[in-house]
């Protein structure tokens, strides 16, 4: 009988998702369709888990290593791609960069994040801090350094 099912196995080919995966599949399938929502990892321990495994289905999606039956089945879990989390993250930077607009526009100079005049100086020098260590580091998002260079042109030094 192990024969068989192996043989069986082997004509599906190496890309056939696994019975593990198709359980976890229909599992996030099964919570899109009573939450309304996809699974995050600041719920439940099940939930966790099916959170951590969308973020591992999109890793291999990015990287092209999710394979196209995968991919197609995925495709019917609405928005697996996009997570509410990153664009949360984007949203609130875009917001905080609108913020570093309006104060270099008002004041006519960078926050500091030492020796500032208000918490929202401070808050404002430290963000700006992060964005210039995330820089020297290469790890600020293309996108997020031309959004800065756009915006506030001189924001970072030259070193």
């Amino acid at each position: 009988m192990r024969a068989v099912h192996d043989a069986a196995r082997l004509a599906l080919g190496p890309d056939w998702p696994t019975t593990r995966w198709q359980h976890l599949y229909k599992a996030a399938q099964e919570f899109y369709k009573l939450n309304g929502r996809l699974p995050t990892v600041s719920d439940g321990e099940n939930e966790q888990k099916l959170a951590t495994w969308l973020h591992t289905q999109r890793i291999m999606h990015r990287g092209g290593d999710l394979p196209a039956i995968k991919v197609t089945l995925m495709d019917m879990i609405p928005d697996w791609v996009g997570t509410t989390w990153q664009t949360t993250l984007d949203d609130r930077w875009r917001q905080r960069l609108d913020e570093l607009v309006a104060f270099v526009d008002e004041a006519e100079h960078m926050p500091r994040w030492s020796r500032h005049s208000s918490e929202h100086e401070h808050a404002l020098g430290v963000w700006l801090h992060t964005q210039h260590q995330w820089r020297a580091e290469g790890r600020l998002l293309e996108w997020r350094l031309a959004a800065l260079d756009e915006a506030v042109p001189g924001w970072h030094s030259f070193t």
